[in-house]
């Protein structure tokens, strides 16, 4: 192209005004912005010059964070952008939209961490991540992480402190995987134990799994995912319980279920259209 010619008009795509749709839910998120301090500290620490960053903005039918609904069953986005250094090491956040309580909500993920890889061509790593909501911050915590990778498996141990900002210690830890098909097809598998480490006031915890089974097809930078999730069933509470960011035997948000009596939604089919740049 030479110098000072007009570039040619570039007309929005039926997928790119998707994305844009879908990046509109997420512009009340903009004020949580402030709480990613990892991120412009390891940027300093690393060097720009050899940084690679990522971004993706994903619309799901129904936002599941280890087997619990944070979109209160409804479609909801989420945005992710996510920097690398040569040196290994890595900073990151999601936003989503949820809504807690049935109320229009937003939640931050902001993460840290250190890669290596092994002579034997795994990788490990570490790092933390920090948890906020931007109206309701009683069930803000953070979590420190160790994690072994290879080619198609991963996983992660995360240990938390005082998990969803109560007193109350938990381990939990996931194992990943997908096996590729034919024609950028590929099945994804996913096992999660939440493990308390301690009691919460009042409430007996056990142990809680979340799965995720499904199947995924990637088309350029565009993929779509269905996937099937379940998780264990909570035992019931009574009705006259107070409101808590965990259910009883559980120790996890209870935004799926307002009634806090049952447990009307364990499984689910979800559907999630993802775009990378």
């Amino acid at each position: 192209m030479a110098w000072g010619a007009d570039p040619p008009l570039a007309l929005p795509t039926p997928l790119s005004l998707a994305i844009s749709a879908a990046l509109l839910p997420l512009l009340p998120l903009l004020p949580l912005l402030p709480l990613l301090p990892l991120l412009p500290l390891l940027l300093l620490a690393a060097g720009a010059a050899s940084a690679q960053t990522s971004a993706s903005v994903t619309l799901s039918s129904d936002y599941r964070w280890r087997g619990e609904s944070l979109s209160d069953g409804r479609a909801a986005p989420q945005l992710v952008i996510n920097y690398d250094s040569a040196a290994g090491w890595y900073a990151g956040a999601q936003l989503a939209g949820v809504r807690p309580r049935e109320r229009d909500d937003a939640q931050l993920i902001a993460y840290a961490g250190l890669a290596r890889r092994l002579a034997s061509g795994w990788s490990w790593e570490a790092g933390a991540s920090a948890t906020a909501y931007r109206r309701d911050h009683a069930g803000d915590y953070q979590e420190g992480f160790v994690g072994l990778a290879g080619e198609r498996f991963s996983a992660r141990l995360y240990l938390a402190p005082r998990y969803l900002g109560r007193e109350l210690r938990t381990a939990y830890i996931e194992l990943n995987g997908f096996h590729p098909l034919q024609d950028g097809l590929k099945l994804i598998a996913h096992l999660g134990l939440l493990q308390p480490l301690s009691q919460g006031a009042g409430e007996q915890q056990r142990s809680n799994a979340d799965l995720r089974l499904g199947v995924e097809a990637t088309l350029g930078d565009a993929s779509l995912q269905l996937a099937w999730l379940a998780r264990t069933r909570k035992q019931q509470r009574p009705s006259s319980a107070a409101p808590s960011y965990a259910a009883p035997a559980y120790a996890a948000p209870t935004y799926a279920a307002p009634s806090y009596t049952n447990d009307p939604a364990p499984n689910a089919l979800v559907l999630s259209l993802s775009y990378s740049f």
